[in-house]
């Protein structure tokens, strides 16, 4: 090439050092859309992240408003026997012959069903609820000592100290003060009544105390400390009047002295149990 040549594309390209400079500076097409897809990516990144975070709280939230149970455990009692036990809170339950007990741990709450039988609820304060179930019956304690019983009867519950809220499903509660007690049975409420403190213990001393009761309930009493089947004859066998303290811990004892405080037979069954009818 001449030295003519030269020079006049030396003159014609007198911005070249600048466009070269601004190459360096500024990014290629191909860079920038690398760059660009990279962006995309890292934003969805922190998009699938701020939704699984929220997801994260959402399911958090509602197993704390649900309070599900975690852990249960059941508790059965020997007929003739008694249990008493220490809860993780400090509360105790005492539970008489025959009773099933389902221990919940849940979330923010504490709770217990009594499947039957008879127990004894010796609640520690604390800021999560203590409830007890039985047959839709819930029972809330606001801070102290009560009695459940759960039978064919229904779900008795008794206060001795303190205060507690009786419920069925989301219908109205009925408060229950020391010294009362009141019966659900069928889905419904019964009447709170006055209950002497002495009636609600005697069970804690193994003493069984009937006071013109219809042999009917006595004999459901009755059949929480015998281990053979107790049957009455006919309905108005149930419809007798039984009245005494007994000791639970000889209920055999017992039923061979039916026959002397009531006009009844006792007779055994083919199954082993004991029939009794009542004698004209």
């Amino acid at each position: 090439m001449s030295q003519g040549k030269r020079e006049s594309k030396a003159q014609a390209d007198p911005l070249e050092v600048f466009s070269e400079a601004l190459r360096e500076r500024v990014a290629s097409r191909e860079a920038l859309l690398a760059e660009g897809k990279a962006m995309t990516a890292r934003r969805r990144k922190a998009g699938k992240a701020a939704k699984a975070s929220l997801l994260s709280l959402l399911v958090a939230g509602s197993l704390w408003w649900l309070d599900p149970a975690w852990h249960t455990e059941q508790v059965r009692v020997a007929v003739g026997a008694q249990r008493e036990l220490v809860l993780a809170d400090g509360s105790q339950v005492l539970l008489d012959s025959g009773s099933r007990l389902q221990i919940e741990r849940h979330l923010r709450s504490r709770q217990l069903e009594l499947l039957e039988g008879q127990a004894r609820f010796t609640v520690v304060h604390a800021d999560a609820p203590f409830i007890v179930h039985s047959q839709g019956v819930r029972v809330r304690d606001i801070g102290t000592v009560f009695d459940v019983r759960s039978d064919v009867r229904g779900v008795r519950v008794g206060v001795l100290e303190g205060a507690v809220e009786v419920g069925i499903g989301h219908g109205a509660v009925q408060p229950l003060r020391a010294g009362q007690q009141l019966l659900a049975a069928a889905g419904e409420l019964g009447e709170v009544q006055a209950v002497a403190s002495g009636a609600m213990e005697a069970w804690r001393s193994s003493v069984l105390r009937f006071d013109g009761t219809p042999l009917r309930d006595a004999i459901v009493d009755l059949q929480r400390y015998s281990e053979v089947p107790l049957r009455l004859a006919d309905e108005r066998t149930g419809g007798l009047r039984l009245s005494g303290e007994f000791d639970s811990r000889q209920v055999r004892a017992l039923q061979e002295q039916l026959p002397v405080v009531l006009p009844v037979t006792v007779v055994r069954a083919a199954d082993g149990g004991l029939v009794i009818g009542r004698v004209d």
